[in-house]
């Protein structure tokens, strides 16, 4: 059985991701234009959900790689620029789901990334 892409979780995190890149030098941004980047960066991320299911992962996945953004890329005051979201999550969507063959050189790299994810997971657990 398939799972199902909790659709509250992803807005709730977009609109987190909103708040942190429009908001956190000016707090008198609008509900409005708040809501409007989220409802982008959801559209954005919605995308993903389809080739995700092909592969057979969680779609949650998505939300997921949301939280890692807030926490490790994004920055305040962004703005509402949405390349770096769309380029960024293409390249954690490929890491967590791969789709392209890679050559020696190229796959070298995934090393150097699984001991940066273990490092990370060991900060998480101790």
């Amino acid at each position: 059985m398939s799972q199902r892409l909790d659709e509250q979780e992803l807005q709730t995190a977009c609109l987190d991701l909103a708040r942190l890149v429009l908001a956190a030098g000016q707090p008198q941004v609008s509900n409005d234009i708040l809501e409007t980047l989220a409802d982008r960066f959801q559209r954005e991320v919605l995308d993903f959900a389809p080739g995700i299911a092909r592969a057979g992962r969680d779609p949650n996945l998505l939300t997921r790689a949301v939280y890692y953004l807030i926490d490790a890329h994004a920055l305040p005051l962004m703005g509402t620029d949405m390349e770096w979201f769309r380029q960024t999550l293409v390249c954690l969507v490929e890491l967590a789901t791969p789709s392209i063959a890679l050559s020696d050189k190229g796959g070298a790299f995934l090393r150097d990334v699984q001991l940066g994810v273990e490092q990370s997971l060991g900060d998480l657990e101790g």
